[in-house]
């Protein structure tokens, strides 16, 4: 489903993205695991053309994407979810208004439509009682629930998630976590989840792969990665063990 080959991002002199290559099979969850400030959000971001790589391939469902349109882009991008570190949802409308927003904008489903599966995606994340609350009445983990359902309302075929348990409290990030397992257990995605978060990492992933300077150093299972002699996988276990 996706698949990057050779992909470069500097930054001035500073080299993010070092040459990268991987791949994402249809329906599996792929995790990029990594310090925080190593390039992970960037390497999403450039998948879909958020930020424009500096060399290399990108391939979604066999389509080079640094070869469309922006127009062609921008429907290619609608089979696509994208929950940002921040979750981005629009401070003047209220919730229901977010999750209404790309309905309205990317779909011709009637009013009562689009009212049903509004109710159904926030019925899904636990959240049927904020409907119509403003996202400045929201705790952290409310605005992540939140954002995963209006990035799932169009229903993709592929998710990203940028960070989703930063500044969560632990419990939090494992209810997070939990959410991302059985929505995918629903909806049947592709996703890619960008954490620095273990938990997240040892919970969600069929197969994990660890960002150090620009380059993956381990690609693997899970149970390979907790196995593994790598000393910055070592790391994080031991942190997150304690």
């Amino acid at each position: 489903m996706i698949k990057v080959e050779n992909l470069y991002k500097r930054f001035g002199n500073h080299v993010v993205l070092n040459g990268v290559n991987f791949s994402v099979p249809e329906g599996t969850t792929t995790v990029v695991l990594g310090r925080s400030g190593i390039g992970k959000s960037v390497l999403l971001k450039c998948i879909v053309r958020l930020i424009e790589p500096d060399e290399g391939k990108i391939f979604i469902n066999g389509i080079d994407v640094s070869e469309l349109s922006i127009r062609e882009l921008n429907e290619l991008r609608k089979d696509i979810g994208f929950l940002f570190q921040s979750a981005a949802l629009y401070d003047s409308m209220t919730v229901k208004e977010n999750l209404e927003f790309p309905l309205i904008r990317h779909t011709e489903l009637s009013e009562e439509e689009i009212d049903l599966r509004v109710k159904e995606m926030l019925r899904l994340v636990g959240l049927s009682e904020a409907i119509d609350k403003m996202p400045s009445e929201l705790s952290g983990g409310m605005k992540k629930r939140i954002g995963l359902a209006r990035s799932l309302i169009l229903h993709p075929k592929i998710m990203l998630y940028d960070e989703p348990t930063t500044g969560l409290d632990p419990v939090t990030s494992k209810e997070i976590a939990k959410l991302i397992i059985q929505m995918q257990e629903k909806f049947k995605m592709t996703n890619i989840v960008v954490t620095h978060d273990m938990v997240v990492a040892l919970s969600t992933a069929d197969r994990i792969l660890l960002l150090e300077n620009g380059k993956f150093i381990f690609d693997g299972t899970p149970e390979e990665l907790i196995k593994s002699e790598i000393e910055i996988a070592q790391k994080f276990l031991s942190t997150t063990l304690d």
